[in-house]
């Protein structure tokens, strides 16, 4: 199994940090070297907070202790400066360096989504899908264009798939979802109320419901069933959760693929005949 990053976790965790995990987040991501080389009680006292504190963010980021979060740092730190070696193939060249950059930003954030993706929640997430009668993609702000994308995949998949944009349609087609269908809500920061009130409206009809969100702890993934989250590299003048869209849209085919795989299993899925449809249009 690969081992889940240690500066990944933390950035992912940070918004839901409290005050103290926050201190201790922000030591170690600007002294990542010291970091490693120091015990828990060196860090406690550096920090002026207890032992059992720092044990406890640990435990946060899914460690099993604090030697186990400096052996993934360390890795981090082996990883990064791998990375400064390799250097830029246009360093004389200030576009094609820009490029480069949104490149390696994108890759990266690939990277470390596959990394912290949790495989037992991801094939949740599979079968979930794979046995929904019906499919609705809701997607928050910047979002909504991935909740569009998934609506052509996984129409394609012989599905009966939805992703209504506007709020009221929204409401409208969650009132019409069962137990035997399934609700994806895809939001990078989670924080948005109308989508939060979707979710709520969807498991009052019973529907198994799905969140994609930026972080590992947040609004939307302690709503939903199954939650599963990207991570993305911000770059100057990319937030992060911009260079999130590439994350997202990928893990919507990792989905599209794995179901569309399950179902054909199953039944021959009517990909065909839609296709003709499309010919002949």
């Amino acid at each position: 199994m690969v081992k889940h990053q240690c500066m990944i976790r933390i950035q992912s965790a940070y918004p839901h940090l409290s005050e103290k995990e926050r201190k201790i987040a922000d030591y170690i991501l600007k002294n990542p070297e010291e970091t490693i080389h120091s015990s828990i009680n060196q860090v406690s006292a550096r920090l002026s907070v207890a032992d059992a504190t720092v044990f406890r963010f640990c435990r946060r980021l899914e460690f099993k202790g604090f030697q186990e979060m400096k052996i993934t740092l360390a890795s981090d730190i082996a990883q990064d400066r791998r990375l400064e070696q390799s250097g830029s193939r246009y360093k004389s060249d200030e576009v094609m360096g820009l490029a480069e950059d949104v490149f390696r930003a994108n890759i990266r954030t690939l990277e470390n989504t596959l990394q912290i993706m949790n495989s037992t929640l991801f094939r949740k997430s599979v079968e979930i899908l794979s046995r929904s009668e019906k499919i609705a993609f809701f997607g928050s702000g910047g979002s909504s264009l991935v909740a569009q994308d998934a609506f052509r995949k996984f129409v394609r998949a012989g599905i009966l798939t939805y992703a209504p944009t506007d709020d009221e349609f929204q409401m409208l087609t969650v009132s019409q979802l069962t137990a035997r269908d399934a609700a994806v809500f895809i939001s990078y920061s989670s924080a948005d109320k109308q989508l939060l009130q979707v979710v709520k409206a969807a498991q009052t009809k019973g529907c198994p419901t799905i969140g994609i969100t930026g972080f590992m702890k947040s609004s939307l993934g302690e709503r939903v069933d199954v939650s599963l989250h990207t991570v993305s590299v911000e770059t100057e003048f990319r937030p992060e959760s911009l260079v999130a869209r590439a994350a997202q849209l990928t893990l919507i085919d990792a989905l599209f693929v794995s179901v569309a795989k399950a179902r054909q299993k199953k039944r021959t899925p009517p990909v065909d005949r839609f296709e003709d449809v499309l010919m002949q249009g």
